[in-house]
């Protein structure tokens, strides 16, 4: 599984996926490229090419000339829903992008515009990805489960945020962005004293009242909120954001910082849950290269980026003199790293 993904297997998959071809080959037993491309009305040398590309890949499999069967890699495409969302994604959203992003940098040079990106030429819009995604509630439901899906990794466990940070002396939180409100039931179940606001889109928000344990739902409340404009709850003890900021360029993640500035109280926390990128040379060549394979990937999307710890400290110094940087800690075994600060301007 990669995002950037092998660009010929990810043809293929994105041809199977196009045409549900999965769903034509039986769970047992075998059946033939010419009834799959019957059934689903295809060229037969196209579903030809395409099944015996990806079984390369070892997706399918061609047990006699023409005949095909299920293998372990392609059920995945029937049995994980939310993997098949992933996928789908990838191959319809993502891939795409990256083959005119060289174009995005000739035609907008420099450009920290969401709707600049290999995305707006290889998908002809000239809105922001997001926008764009989320007019379609098919697709913006996949988009959905495909974070929800990233999360189950166990390096993205929000166990690492919990056992990283202290929270203790935190009684208000507001998760930005805090999607079904998963970080906050965690919280709230681990912290008992803490009352969480969680804030994302209407879209996103709806129906976080009936994901919240019964026992919980006195100190858990949702809000409707733009991260972009000011934040309207004031004198928490604590603001997190977590996987935000790399879905979106530095300009704007100044803007959300600067967002958070009216509602601030002294000594109130800043806590960002993020991947951030170690120096050249302190990773393996290939866990770098995937991290850099992921920053350039946003840069195709949306112009967003994955930082290091320079520009991390760099996005709170433009955001407003008064954020003092308490630093960068990766706990033990996680992708996404805590990155904190505290504001030190007076009561706003």
């Amino acid at each position: 599984m990669s995002c950037p993904a092998d660009q010929y297997l990810m043809l293929g998959i994105q041809y199977i996926c196009r045409y549900k071809l999965a769903e034509l080959v039986p769970l047992h037993g075998e059946t033939t490229f010419d009834a799959i491309a019957s059934a689903a009305g295809l060229p037969v040398k196209d579903v030809t090419r395409f099944l015996r590309l990806t079984a390369g890949w070892h997706v399918f499999h061609e047990t006699s000339k023409g005949a095909v069967v299920h293998t372990a890699a392609s059920r995945q495409l029937l049995d994980n829903p939310m993997l098949k969302a992933w996928i789908n994604n990838i191959a319809e959203e993502f891939w795409p992008s990256l083959a005119r992003t060289v174009d995005a940098t000739e035609r907008w040079p420099g450009s920290e515009e969401p709707n600049e990106s290999g995305y707006s030429l290889s998908h002809n819009t000239d809105e922001n990805p997001f926008n764009v995604i989320k007019r379609d509630p098919a697709r913006q439901q996949r988009f959905m489960d495909v974070q929800s899906f990233s999360h189950q990794h166990f390096t993205f466990n929000v166990e690492h945020l919990l056992n990283g940070y202290d929270f203790g002396s935190v009684r208000s939180l507001v998760d930005v962005g805090g999607a079904h409100g998963e970080v906050a039931i965690a919280l709230a179940r681990k912290y008992p004293h803490m009352k969480i606001v969680v804030q994302d889109q209407p879209e996103v928000i709806k129906g976080l009242e009936k994901r919240i344990p019964e026992e919980l739902k006195n100190r858990i409340h949702g809000m409707e909120h733009d991260f972009f404009t000011p934040q309207p709850v004031n004198g928490a003890d604590a603001y997190l954001l977590r996987w935000v900021f790399h879905n979106w360029s530095d300009k704007y993640c100044v803007k959300i910082l600067q967002s958070l500035v009216p509602s601030l109280k002294k000594q109130a926390k800043i806590i960002i849950n993020d991947i951030c990128i170690p120096e050249p040379g302190q990773l393996g060549i290939a866990a770098d290269c995937g991290l850099r394979q992921m920053d350039i990937l946003m840069k195709a999307f949306n112009n967003a980026r994955e930082r290091d710890a320079e520009t991390w400290e760099m996005l709170f110094t433009l955001a407003d003199p008064r954020f003092n940087f308490l630093g960068i800690k990766l706990p033990q075994g996680a992708r996404m790293a805590i990155i904190q600060a505290e504001w030190t301007g007076g009561e706003q």
